[in-house]
């Protein structure tokens, strides 16, 4: 078992929440852990992606209605891409002209707000 260090206030909250969930202190914690915050869509429905790529943040939005990606980082400064491995290919591009550049789009983008793969939001 590994120990995590909270101040005292901190351990009586979750002293409290144990008590009245009858479980341990620690199962609160694995238990706030797991939950899972649905996206939160921006304006017009949008929803915030990122990726990372060669140790660099590129943000961006998804249109879940029109599975376009639109990239807000420079140097797209908002273009938007019919799709997005198209996105991921222009941002693999950029960033690393040598390699194929040939990317699974909905494996490359991530939901800002949940940290989940932007394919996780796809229809199944």
């Amino acid at each position: 078992m590994t120990n995590i260090e909270v101040s005292r206030d901190t351990y009586a909250r979750l002293s409290a929440i144990a008590t009245w969930e009858g479980i341990s202190a620690g199962e609160v914690v694995a238990r706030l852990l797991d939950r899972r915050p649905e996206p939160k869509p921006r304006e017009h429905g949008r929803i915030s992606v990122h990726a990372v790529y060669r140790q660099v943040r590129v943000e961006g939005t998804y249109d879940p209605n029109t599975h376009t990606v639109t990239i807000e980082s420079a140097p797209w400064n908002g273009e938007e891409f019919a799709k997005p491995s198209a996105a991921a290919i222009a941002v693999v591009t950029h960033y690393n002209p040598a390699r194929n550049a040939n990317t699974n789009g909905w494996r490359f983008w991530r939901v800002s707000d949940t940290g989940k793969l932007l394919d996780s939001l796809r229809d199944t």
